[in-house]
């Protein structure tokens, strides 16, 4: 299960990409500001920012497969790189996430990091064990692990079983190089699973080398493993704020932007037992969640009752891990009929980002409308007019059809028809989270709807504004013709007058520029007139009949 989470600033706008302020140059000023950091080490910038500068550097995609890259590393001891190498040839997208795992980060980043950057991101691990209990009876367990040499030491200890016969959760935060080759050797997993975390595009270039395309339908509902992608909205107090949270997505091995946040599952089947992994995304630490939305999956208990500890707000990886645990525990039965019980807490965190980006959407919207309503707003102003309005409009229009997608494919994956039957023996809170994401889809649908209309009604109004500002302009430019009407006759008869050197010879002749200007300006302006006189005359006549 992957999923991808966007972050929003007060304005409503996806934060920036960049980590510094120069990320917001002008395109004259990019080459200059290049120039001051090359040679530095970046270990945090991002790919496909101005500091990163060119991303092809790398290749494109039809370079030739078989040319060595400045990051290749030996392979001997990783069984699992090489496998994944072995496979690229005919599977094309397999070839980008060998790259990865070789620099533990975007390739796009290699020329960025130094040597112990690398080395510290290729060793990096945090994530949360659950060994769940056979029967209810019996409490789970847990275990923390903060760092490689923890995680390999757990899984070389002579009493840990890989395959056990209770079901157990690996809760990942992040992944590395040396998580994927363990991981990955252990279980035998799909490399396409790894694969579909590492990055976060929503399209491609037709050069870009880390391109992912979606697979036939019915193949990837063969797949061990489910992804899903979801909106995480985030309030920044200030631009600082936003930068400072870029830097932080900058510290991650997986390409996240601030619009992006992912989780991955996948299910291994080993005899009687089901061992997931799940991987989550560092949480930000900079900013809020909106409104103060955070991760609390229950109704207020009652007065009478003993208040329950309060679930974890800030880190998504301890949120996961507690609902997992507690819902994990009431369906303690049907986890072994049923592995995809183990999303339930997850799905439930998705549903619920899910309503605070559509509350958060119809807000933006009513907004928009209101301003609609206010001729003030229709001006020219910087942050105010009909252009400002359309501008705001496009980002729903790009990114709706694509959240619809997302919701789309929960439905169509693991909350299917398929895997929910009607004969009432599976997880009713699978079919009641089927109804959840049902109703959000729904809403995405009319929010979708209501743009496409609002975006129709702005383009209107900006035409009856342009027409109005034309018709004025028509106005002034009669008049400027009148003004030229009444100034020919005058200047042609200045000029006739005027065609003598004598000008002492012109004072007898003076009367004539008047009684020739005057006549002639009232012809030329009755010419001009000629309906309104005819029609006038007409009224006239038809009045002295009656």
């Amino acid at each position: 299960m992957s999923t991808r989470s966007s972050s929003s600033g007060r304005d409503g706008h996806a934060a920036p990409r960049g980590s510094h302020t120069e990320h917001f140059l002008p395109i004259s000023q990019h080459d200059t500001f290049r120039e001051r950091i090359r040679g530095k080490n970046l270990d945090n910038v991002l790919p496909h920012s101005i500091e990163a500068g060119d991303s092809y550097y790398i290749g494109d995609v039809y370079a030739s497969p078989g040319r060595k890259q400045p990051w290749e590393i030996d392979d001997q001891n990783m069984p699992y790189l090489k496998y994944i190498k072995s496979l690229s040839a005919s599977w094309p997208v397999l070839s980008y996430l060998a790259s990865w795992m070789e620099v533990t980060t975007s390739p796009v980043k290699w020329k960025h990091l130094s040597k112990a950057g690398r080395d510290k991101r290729a060793s990096r691990a945090r994530l949360e064990v659950i060994k769940f209990p056979k029967d209810a009876s019996e409490e789970p367990e847990r275990i923390s692990i903060c760092n490689i040499d923890q995680l390999r030491k757990l899984m070389t200890e002579p009493t840990f079983d890989p395959h056990p016969e209770h079901s157990m959760l690996f809760i990942l935060e992040d992944i590395s190089r040396d998580v994927i080759e363990l991981f990955g050797s252990t279980y035998d997993i799909d490399p396409l699973f790894w694969r579909g975390q590492i990055s976060d595009y929503l399209w491609f270039n037709t050069r870009d080398p880390w391109v992912e395309l979606d697979d036939l339908p019915h193949i990837s509902r063969g797949r061990s493993f489910y992804q899903f992608r979801y909106v995480h909205p985030r309030y920044f107090k200030s631009q600082n704020s936003k930068l400072r949270a870029t830097e932080e997505a900058g510290r991650m091995n997986v390409l996240r932007r601030l619009d992006a946040d992912g989780i991955n599952t996948y299910v291994v089947d080993a005899e009687d037992s089901e061992v997931w992994i799940l991987i989550v995304d560092p949480s930000f630490k900079e900013g809020y969640p909106l409104w103060g939305q955070g991760y609390n999956l229950d109704i207020p208990p009652s007065f009478a009752s003993k208040l329950a500890p309060s679930a974890p707000q800030n880190s998504l990886l301890d949120a996961v891990t507690h609902w997992t645990m507690k819902i994990g525990m009431q369906n303690i039965d049907k986890l072994h009929q049923q592995p995809e019980t183990f999303a339930i807490a997850m799905l439930s965190i998705i549903a619920k980002e899910w309503l605070t980006v559509k509350e958060y959407m119809s807000t933006r919207l009513a907004q928009i409308e209101w301003e609609l309503e206010v001729p003030d707003f229709r001006g020219n102003g910087k942050f105010y007019g009909l252009g400002v309005t359309l501008k705001r409009l496009h980002p729903f229009r790009r990114n709706l059809p694509v959240y619809r997608k997302w919701v789309s494919a929960v439905l169509d994956h693991i909350l299917s028809n398929e895997k929910i039957p009607s004969d009432g023996q599976k997880c009713h809170q699978l079919a009641h989270l089927r109804e959840d994401f049902l109703r959000i889809l729904n809403e995405i649908d009319a929010i979708q709807t209501r743009v496409q209309d609002m975006v129709s009604v702005v383009t209107a109004i900006m035409s009856i504004e342009e027409a109005k500002r034309s018709a004025e302009q028509t106005s002034s430019l009669a008049r400027l013709t009148y003004l030229a009407v009444v100034f020919v006759p005058l200047s042609f008869v200045s000029s006739f007058l005027s065609m003598t050197p004598d000008v002492e010879g012109l004072r007898g002749t003076f009367w004539l520029f008047f009684v020739l200007a005057v006549p002639l300006t009232i012809f030329a302006l009755s010419v001009t007139h000629w309906v309104y006189i005819k029609r006038w005359l007409s009224k006239k006549s038809r009045g002295r009949g009656l």
